[in-house]
């Protein structure tokens, strides 16, 4: 079933959805899947969203039957199950005893749409944590506090990296199974469950959650996304192909074919338009925003997951050079990758800061949130994280894992600065638009 909802920035509007989510919550604390994950915020969250239901108190608590409910819940219980102490409030030490305190204990969920994330430095790891900036005062090496976006639940059939710091994706394993141990993973940590799910619960919901598809569907100026050639929209997302390796950057892929920059041509049809109308116009610009995402090279230095992984200080690259995946954007080898977005320069007052110790150099790394390095401890691995996939993106803000990136065009910025690509402002615009019509 389709449906469309939400609006998108710079006039992008109509989001199609193929929904398949249980609405089954299996935990302690009211919690379902689409209380993180919600249809109008691109099956994430949105601030808006989040602070619509924490000052009415409605959503699903009234929707669906209540659940017995823990000591943190009990703590909320005249808020819906997206507000819990467990991974809700800026610390699990969080005042939530009057609406006052909830308001300040809530957010960084209210203002970021984020969750804080709960996670050790491994015991054996190649770095440790010698000092903790936490504005809470909570976080230490046996639990940092990491503030991160739900990942979205739409489109997973083109993941190779589950969760933002790949932890739940197992080698050689098919993405059915990593999808299952996630939505375990999540009962017991976001529903506080008290046992694990079983196995056909796990099957299932993995099941359900790669049955939704979700792509925009309009333009407020250039009209619908699949007319006259184009083809946006999720009929055809449904239908793409994808393996493993697809599409490789600089190397055959493991179907024989060689890489192409050309890992988008949705808007190809519209890239020739005479623009003698509004609508044609709007076209224009969006098929030169697609155009522009394939082609503009600039050089690409200092990329942990990236550079290294290649064996080169400097490397000539586009946009789908990580963003490779045909007509999708999400990184088909699994790249998880540090672009600069937990560097302690760009630490706000509201993140904490933590500084790391390499063992065997002594090396020191500030970062808000060392990202692949919590999993698997290496020291090479210190602020990577996955590749986004891109279609849907407008309905999705704020970006990155932080939600440091209120806008599109914000994200844009981000990459123009870090990676020195130079764009003026009709290029970073012309971006913007075919972000958002993605």
């Amino acid at each position: 079933m389709a449906n469309e909802y939400g609006e998108g920035e710079n006039g992008i509007s109509g989001l199609s959805v193929i929904r398949g989510l249980p609405n089954d919550a299996f935990g302690t604390n009211g919690r379902h899947c689409e209380s993180c994950h919600h249809n109008e915020g691109g099956w994430s969250l949105r601030p808006e969203n989040v602070v619509e239901r924490f000052e009415t108190g409605l959503a699903f608590s009234k929707i669906f039957p209540r659940h017995a409910m823990n000591e943190d819940a009990a703590a909320n219980d005249d808020l819906e199950p997206l507000f819990r102490v467990v991974d809700g409030t800026s610390s699990p030490l969080a005042d939530v005893s009057t609406p006052a305190a909830r308001l300040e204990a809530y957010s960084m969920l209210l203002h970021r749409a984020v969750f804080r994330t709960r996670l050790p430095v491994p015991d054996d790891a190649e770095l440790e944590l010698v000092d903790v900036d936490d504005p809470y005062g909570f976080a230490s090496s046996s639990e940092l506090s990491l503030f991160r976006r739900p990942n979205h639940m739409a489109n997973l059939r083109f993941n190779t990296s589950v969760m933002w710091d790949g932890r739940e994706t197992e080698p050689c394993e098919p993405l059915s199974v990593d999808l299952g141990a996630l939505a375990n993973t999540a009962t017991l940590g976001h529903a506080e469950a008290a046992e694990e799910l079983s196995e056909d619960d796990r099957a299932m919901i993995a099941v359900e959650q790669l049955s939704i598809y979700f792509a925009q569907t309009r333009d407020n100026e250039a009209g619908r996304l699949d007319a006259d050639g184009a083809r946006g929209g999720p009929a055809l997302l449904i239908a793409l192909p994808f393996y493993v390796g697809m599409n490789a950057f600089e190397r055959t892929d493991p179907e024989g074919r060689p890489y192409s920059p050309e890992a988008f041509d949705l808007y190809r049809a519209w890239r020739d338009l005479t623009p003698d109308t509004p609508q044609d116009q709007a076209r224009a610009r969006i098929a030169a925003g697609e155009h522009l995402f394939n082609t503009r090279e600039f050089m690409v230095r200092g990329v942990s997951g990236f550079n290294d992984e290649l064996g080169r200080a400097e490397v000539v690259a586009t946009c789908t050079s990580c963003h490779n995946t045909p007509n999708v954007g999400t990184n088909s080898e699994g790249r998880l990758m540090d672009i600069g977005v937990s560097d302690a320069s760009r630490r706000t007052a509201d993140l904490p800061l933590y500084t790391f110790r390499e063992k065997s150099s002594g090396a020191l790394a500030k970062t808000t949130d060392p990202g692949r390095a919590l999993i698997s401890g290496r020291w090479a691995d210190m602020n990577r994280f996955k590749v986004p996939g891109l279609r849907g993106l407008a309905v999705r803000r704020p970006y990155f894992h932080d939600g440091s990136a209120a806008t599109i065009a914000a994200a844009v910025e981000h990459h123009d600065q870090r990676f020195g690509i130079g764009l003026d402002s009709s290029e970073k615009a012309a971006l913007v638009v075919f972000l958002s019509a993605l």
